[in-house]
């Protein structure tokens, strides 16, 4: 072999460490929440990462376009944000890897631990665009479910997958019937979710309502 061939054969070898070029999008305009970015295509849905002025990379969402212009939504509080900030795409589909390490932790609304009882190990990795079940091929409900309630049980049967409302007005033991249902409830797994709860609100249910049982 030549030292020309010999030459040409290692640079055909080295191409593939070169890096790939990534296209960034730009920060044209913050209103609020509302992100606007140009330079990049993202579909609808899709996630991606915002540059902001201290060098961290803030994940938001897209959720519409107009014309060239795609709306941003950060999924995290959003500050530092500077026009002309980079915009990364991130491919795929944004996932969850759960695993047993969630029982009895306290999580937050991106999955991540928030009761200071350390990190969670990786498990099995579930979509967050998970198909809706087609309702012909859903069952039926025909079993109860024991909440372990008397009067519920016998008077307002619940079934399993059944829906059911709990309204009242404030004051009136919502969070301690809640609490009650979660301890009580004949299930392998129960998870409990407070959705537009005051933060104030989550420590005391999660002490007072739940309990060490709980």
């Amino acid at each position: 072999m030549s030292a020309i061939d010999q030459r040409l054969q290692e640079a055909m070898v080295s191409i593939g460490a070169i890096p790939v070029a990534k296209v960034t999008g730009r920060l044209v305009k913050v209103t609020g929440l509302m992100l606007e970015a140009v330079g990049c295509r993202l579909l609808t849905g899709q996630r991606c990462l915002v540059e902001t002025g201290s060098g961290e990379r803030i994940e938001a969402q897209t959720v519409g376009f107009n014309h060239d212009v795609a709306y941003l939504m950060p999924i995290r509080p959003a500050s530092g944000l500077f026009s002309g900030a980079r915009v990364w795409p991130v491919e795929g589909e944004s996932h969850l890897s759960i695993s047993d390490d969630w029982f009895g932790r306290v999580l937050n609304g991106l999955g991540e631990p928030i009761d200071g009882l350390g990190e969670l190990r990786a498990g099995e990795r579930v979509s967050l665009q998970a198909a809706s079940v087609n309702p012909m091929q859903r069952r039926p409900i025909t079993q109860s479910l024991d909440v372990g309630i008397r009067a519920i049980n016998s008077m307002l049967t619940m079934g399993k997958g059944q829906r059911m409302g709990l309204f009242a007005g404030s004051g009136v033991g919502k969070s301690v019937l809640l609490g009650m249902i979660t301890r009580q409830t004949r299930a392998d797994v129960v998870v409990v979710g407070l959705i537009g709860e005051r933060g104030r609100e989550v420590k005391e249910f999660i002490e007072h309502a739940l309990g060490l049982k709980g």
